[in-house]
Protein backbone atom coordinates (compact mmCIF):
# COMPACT_ATOMS: atom_id res chain seq x y z
CA UNK A 1 0.00 0.00 0.00
CA UNK A 2 1.35 3.10 -0.97
CA UNK A 3 1.78 6.37 1.87
CA UNK A 4 -1.07 8.82 1.59
CA UNK A 5 2.10 11.18 2.19
CA UNK A 6 4.31 10.76 -1.12
CA UNK A 7 3.95 13.73 -3.38
CA UNK A 8 2.98 13.21 -6.90
CA UNK A 9 5.65 13.34 -9.38
CA UNK A 10 5.83 17.40 -10.93
CA UNK A 11 4.28 17.81 -14.08
CA UNK A 12 6.29 19.22 -16.41
CA UNK A 13 5.47 22.89 -17.29
CA UNK A 14 5.55 23.65 -21.14
CA UNK A 15 4.50 27.42 -21.72
CA UNK A 16 3.65 29.77 -19.33
CA UNK A 17 -0.32 31.31 -20.74
CA UNK A 18 -0.80 34.83 -21.66
CA UNK A 19 -3.40 34.05 -23.68
CA UNK A 20 -6.49 33.27 -20.81
CA UNK A 21 -6.30 36.58 -20.35
CA UNK A 22 -7.33 38.57 -16.41
CA UNK A 23 -6.86 41.98 -15.52
CA UNK A 24 -2.78 42.47 -15.20
CA UNK A 25 -3.04 44.19 -12.31
CA UNK A 26 -0.45 47.20 -14.02
CA UNK A 27 0.47 49.20 -10.72
CA UNK A 28 0.44 52.95 -10.74
CA UNK A 29 3.82 53.21 -11.31
CA UNK A 30 4.21 51.38 -14.48
CA UNK A 31 7.51 52.52 -14.98
CA UNK A 32 8.67 50.78 -11.82
CA UNK A 33 7.13 47.83 -12.63
CA UNK A 34 8.94 47.42 -16.37
CA UNK A 35 12.21 48.61 -14.95
CA UNK A 36 11.33 46.10 -12.46
CA UNK A 37 11.02 42.78 -15.15
CA UNK A 38 14.30 44.06 -16.68
CA UNK A 39 16.34 43.96 -13.70
CA UNK A 40 17.08 39.88 -13.96
CA UNK A 41 19.90 38.58 -16.64
CA UNK A 42 17.61 36.40 -17.97
CA UNK A 43 14.76 38.29 -19.08
CA UNK A 44 17.42 40.79 -20.85
CA UNK A 45 18.51 37.64 -22.68
CA UNK A 46 15.02 36.86 -23.48
CA UNK A 47 14.44 40.53 -24.67
CA UNK A 48 17.30 40.19 -26.82
CA UNK A 49 16.72 37.29 -28.27
CA UNK A 50 13.00 37.88 -28.71
CA UNK A 51 13.62 41.38 -30.81
CA UNK A 52 15.02 39.13 -33.44
CA UNK A 53 12.30 36.31 -33.26
CA UNK A 54 9.44 35.04 -31.67
CA UNK A 55 9.73 32.90 -28.52
CA UNK A 56 7.57 29.40 -29.27
CA UNK A 57 6.33 26.96 -26.74
CA UNK A 58 6.92 23.96 -25.88
CA UNK A 59 10.66 25.44 -25.37
CA UNK A 60 11.69 21.86 -23.50
CA UNK A 61 15.18 22.57 -24.77
CA UNK A 62 15.35 25.96 -23.58
CA UNK A 63 15.51 29.19 -25.91
CA UNK A 64 18.01 31.92 -26.58
CA UNK A 65 20.86 30.07 -24.37
CA UNK A 66 18.65 29.69 -21.42
CA UNK A 67 17.15 26.21 -20.20
CA UNK A 68 13.53 25.43 -19.65
CA UNK A 69 13.48 26.71 -16.30
CA UNK A 70 15.12 29.74 -16.80
CA UNK A 71 12.83 30.39 -19.54
CA UNK A 72 9.57 29.66 -17.62
CA UNK A 73 10.96 32.02 -14.76
CA UNK A 74 11.85 34.91 -17.24
CA UNK A 75 8.54 34.74 -19.37
CA UNK A 76 6.45 35.09 -15.68
CA UNK A 77 8.83 37.98 -14.92
CA UNK A 78 7.90 39.45 -17.75
CA UNK A 79 4.39 38.99 -17.86
CA UNK A 80 4.49 40.60 -13.82
CA UNK A 81 5.79 43.86 -15.85
CA UNK A 82 3.48 43.45 -18.79
CA UNK A 83 6.30 43.23 -21.10
CA UNK A 84 5.32 40.16 -22.97
CA UNK A 85 2.42 38.98 -25.18
CA UNK A 86 1.36 35.49 -26.43
CA UNK A 87 -1.19 34.36 -29.06
CA UNK A 88 -1.92 30.44 -30.01
CA UNK A 89 -1.07 28.82 -33.08
CA UNK A 90 -2.36 25.59 -34.29
CA UNK A 91 0.22 23.02 -35.73
CA UNK A 92 -0.57 19.73 -36.75
CA UNK A 93 1.03 18.28 -33.44
CA UNK A 94 -1.30 20.87 -31.43
CA UNK A 95 -1.93 24.10 -30.43
CA UNK A 96 1.55 26.05 -29.75
CA UNK A 97 2.27 29.39 -27.79
CA UNK A 98 3.71 32.28 -29.76
CA UNK A 99 5.43 35.05 -27.40
CA UNK A 100 6.50 38.29 -28.81
CA UNK A 101 7.10 41.65 -26.97
CA UNK A 102 4.64 44.07 -25.88
CA UNK A 103 5.79 47.34 -27.82
CA UNK A 104 3.18 49.55 -26.14
CA UNK A 105 5.04 48.98 -23.00
CA UNK A 106 8.30 49.62 -23.90
CA UNK A 107 7.14 52.52 -25.77
CA UNK A 108 5.72 53.58 -22.38
CA UNK A 109 9.64 53.25 -21.04
CA UNK A 110 11.17 54.82 -24.15
CA UNK A 111 8.80 58.36 -23.35
CA UNK A 112 9.78 57.83 -19.82
CA UNK A 113 13.62 57.93 -20.18
CA UNK A 114 13.16 60.49 -22.86
CA UNK A 115 11.24 62.66 -20.75
CA UNK A 116 13.95 62.08 -17.89
CA UNK A 117 17.01 63.12 -20.74
CA UNK A 118 15.39 65.53 -21.62
CA UNK A 119 14.56 67.32 -17.97
CA UNK A 120 18.18 66.54 -17.12
CA UNK A 121 19.32 68.39 -19.99
CA UNK A 122 17.29 71.18 -19.33
CA UNK A 123 17.66 71.20 -15.91
CA UNK A 124 21.98 71.68 -16.47
CA UNK A 125 21.72 73.97 -19.16
CA UNK A 126 19.40 76.69 -16.18
CA UNK A 127 22.63 76.30 -14.04
CA UNK A 128 25.11 78.65 -14.32
CA UNK A 129 28.18 77.50 -15.80
CA UNK A 130 31.74 77.79 -14.01
CA UNK A 131 35.09 77.54 -15.08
Amino acid sequence: MESCNQNPPKKTVKHVCLTNRMPLGISSDPESDIIAAMNDPDVMTLIRGMTERELVAPFTGGAFGLDEAAVNTAVRKMKSGGLICSRRVEYEDGVHHHYYLNAGRFRTLADFLTKVVDDAETMKASFPQTE
